[in-house]
């Protein structure tokens, strides 16, 4: 946090691409809290691997459409190969830290997500072991997933605190509240314990989930409605338009925090598949709990310092990328400035 800080000072009264800072905290974070790799994407302006995850997300949505033609798989290589993006670099990236893990001294005694994974797997018994490809698999999908979906999430946030001053302001005023009534809490602790701080997220996340759909395969035979699914067909959840949906919110467009109140009668009757920024069931996103606790505790150590405001570049309504992940189409452009 120092050094978005520092980018914060320095830029005090400028309109800043926030997108930005927060693509680069927050892939430098993952890489150290889940892999123990010290990467310094922040301070470095050239850094390849920043590169490399903007050339991945960078993707259109069409091209997934690709995968359900024939030889479509064999197809998108060959893109990929005109464009210059190779998807064997995150595999051998990952291969590489799991082979210098395994060599380290003490490295048993590490406490980040890799070293679980790797102490477990060897804990478990022959039949449920997972493979070294299934450890490389899993730890890229972590890093990516969980790098774009926060980092997305954050300058979503930040957008909608900016047009949203009086909302920002009340949260600012619950962060300064729980603060003072306990100053010893952690700032892990502080953010759990602010209910608007939860309103704030999730309404953002249902206005602009990153996981704008998800892909589900139908196991069996299923009627639904008088409507076939047979065994094998692919079924294409629409996160972004079940969250719009006008029956389930009213004045859908509308950014209002207070949809999320326990307190309300439409939180209680709404069906807990209305929302569904991670998915859900045994496949949701496995990192949703890490994606929530890094946007809270950063939001609330910004906003003890800072706010978002505004600028003339801000981009109003925000236009979207419907990419890999739902991202903001032309970066967002706010100033920051002391509170």
């Amino acid at each position: 946090m120092k050094l978005i800080y520092r980018s914060f000072n320095l830029t005090t009264g400028q309109s800043v691409d926030v997108s930005n800072w927060f693509s680069k905290f927050t892939l430098e974070l993952i890489l150290s809290t889940a892999f123990g790799v010290d990467a310094n994407i922040q301070t470095d302006p050239n850094s390849e691997i920043l590169r490399k995850t903007r050339e991945v997300f960078g993707a259109p949505s069409s091209l997934r459409l690709l995968h359900r033609l024939p030889f479509g798989s064999y197809l998108l290589r060959f893109l990929n190969h005109l464009r210059g993006t190779k998807g064997d670099y995150f595999e051998n990236l990952a291969k590489n830290i799991i082979k210098v893990r395994r060599c380290e001294e003490g490295a048993s005694e590490r406490v980040d997500l890799l070293q679980l994974i790797l102490t477990a797997n060897q804990a478990a018994d022959e039949t449920s072991r997972l493979s070294d490809d299934e450890i490389v698999a899993q730890s890229v999908f972590f890093l990516l997933v969980g790098y774009k979906n926060t980092s997305n999430t954050l300058a979503f946030v930040s957008y909608f605190l900016a047009i949203n001053h009086h909302l920002q302001d009340k949260l600012k005023s619950d962060i300064r509240e729980a603060k003072t009534s306990d100053p010893a809490t952690s700032v892990y602790e502080l953010a759990q314990s602010i209910d608007y701080l939860d309103s704030v997220v999730n309404e953002s996340l249902r206005l602009c989930p990153p996981i704008f759909q998800m892909n589900r395969s139908c196991q069996e035979d299923y009627e639904f409605n008088d409507i076939h699914i047979p065994a094998g067909m692919e079924v294409i959840i629409p996160t972004y338009a079940i969250h719009r949906d006008p029956d389930a919110w009213p004045s859908p467009e509308k950014f209002d925090p207070d949809r999320f109140r326990g307190d309300t009668e439409d939180f209680r009757d709404r069906h807990p598949y209305q929302f569904l920024p991670f998915g859900a069931g045994p496949r949701n996103c496995i990192a949703m709990k890490f994606a929530l606790m890094e946007v809270k505790i950063a939001l609330v150590k910004i906003l003890k310092k800072y706010k978002f405001v505004q600028s003339p570049e801000t981009q109003v309504p925000l236009a979207l990328h419907t990419g890999v992940m739902l991202s903001p189409r032309n970066g967002v452009f706010l100033r920051v400035e002391r509170a």
